[in-house]
């Protein structure tokens, strides 16, 4: 075999898997930006009560539960657009004070900021013969839906 046929072979060789390398590369890049919108059929938001707060004001009390079990998420940071004032009440639940113009059933457009979940990564210092531990939280998610509650 002739010396630059070995290079040659050698050269593309070398390109194939520098382009698969760079796929790769790609593709892992792209999974591990994932979504910033967490899917709407994760979370779901429920009414906890509603109370009257004077001529055409109501307060909502909001809440972010999973669908899948049904759990409160209590860290969780809810927020309406059409809300006038708004108080955190105790973990996982909010009131909006919301004006309505007519008695019935209104439509409120929540959203919440869901903190991303807690890895625990340990690393070992043979310096001083210890194992490491720090607390890393992932990306907060932001989940968005609406509500329809009855105007006191």
């Amino acid at each position: 075999m002739n010396y630059s046929v070995r290079k040659g072979a050698l050269h593309a060789t070398s390109v194939i898997l520098a382009a698969g390398v760079a796929t790769f590369a790609a593709a892992v890049a792209i999974t591990a930006s994932g979504p910033a919108l967490a899917a709407s059929h994760d979370y779901r938001f429920e009414v906890a009560q509603v109370a009257s707060a004077g001529s055409g004001k109501s307060d909502v009390t909001a809440r972010l539960v999973r669908t899948v079990d049904g759990t409160l998420v209590t860290h969780a940071d809810l927020s309406a657009n059409a809300a006038t004032d708004t108080m955190a009440e105790r973990a996982g639940y909010r009131r909006f004070r919301v004006e309505t113009a007519t008695a019935g059933p209104q439509t409120l457009e929540v959203s919440a900021k869901v903190p991303g979940p807690i890895r625990i990564e340990r690393t070992f210092n043979s310096s001083i013969k210890a194992t490491l531990e720090r607390k890393v939280r992932g990306k907060d998610r932001v989940v968005a839906g609406t509500i329809i509650f009855y105007a006191q």
